[in-house]
């Protein structure tokens, strides 16, 4: 079912009522400090620009990055717009800014929406502050090669599929789901998990491999996982809740 623009003004309200958001769900193995936890007191502030626009062909859509395998960090992987907050910045200049820097469109905003949870990432040591709003429909991309491989647009109605529950006889790329690990689904409603490795060093210096495990869900055949699904997540059961 299309997402209408009174659900998405809600979505406004409900951002800005003041209540407890809902918690994310997709929390990668070992979170705690990576997602859960308190972030270092010197952790960078970063924010990031959750936007949504009309596209007349696949409705309210969310434009996504995919980032470049050179990168040093989260190099592969989807993202939202966003960057570190500069002296002087506010979460909003910071989100829009990082906006127009990686996609080369300024995002017309036509409602601020409010903010989504803060997400810890210790991978690269940001407070990640999901900014939320409503942009014009930006039209052709001119992305920076440097910092954005390809754009994506995540159209709101399969973000929904994050909200449903896995069904008993659901399975993810490795055969079931795990108890320990949250299930999700893809925009096919089959649920993911991915592997991933992490560099570690050993008390004795020596560098070594760390895998887990993180929910994940896919969207023309890209893999969305980590602190973007988290914030998705989130964004998909406020979303929901009017439904």
């Amino acid at each position: 079912m299309p997402v209408s623009r009174t659900e998405i003004d809600r979505i406004r309200s409900r951002l800005c009522d003041g209540t407890t958001l809902p918690r994310p769900r997709l929390v990668p193995e070992l979170s705690y400090g990576r997602h859960r936890g308190p972030a270092r007191p010197q952790s960078r502030m970063a924010a990031v620009a959750v936007t949504l626009y009309h596209c007349p062909t696949q409705g309210w859509v969310i434009p996504l990055t995919l980032r470049p395998l050179n990168l040093q960090h989260h190099a592969g992987q989807v993202c939202l717009p966003g960057g570190r907050v500069e002296a002087g910045e506010t979460m909003f200049e910071a989100a829009f800014r990082e906006f127009r820097e990686e996609l080369g469109v300024d995002a017309k905003v036509t409602t601020f929406c409010g903010q989504l949870s803060p997400q810890y990432v210790y991978a690269s040591d940001n407070l990640v502050h999901p900014v939320v709003a409503l942009i014009e429909n930006p039209g052709v991309w001119n992305p920076d090669p440097v910092e954005v491989a390809e754009v994506i647009t995540l159209p709101l109605t399969q973000l929904e599929a994050m909200v449903s529950e896995p069904s008993p006889g659901s399975q993810n790329a490795a055969g079931s789901f795990s108890r320990q690990v949250p299930g999700c689904f893809d925009a096919k409603f089959l649920g993911r998990q991915v592997i991933k490795q992490r560099g570690v060093v050993t008390d004795r210096g020596e560098v070594d491999q760390l895998r887990f495990r993180a929910p994940a869900f896919t969207h023309q055949k890209h893999q969305i996982w980590g602190a973007t699904a988290l914030i998705l997540d989130q964004l998909a059961q406020v979303l929901h809740s009017f439904r």
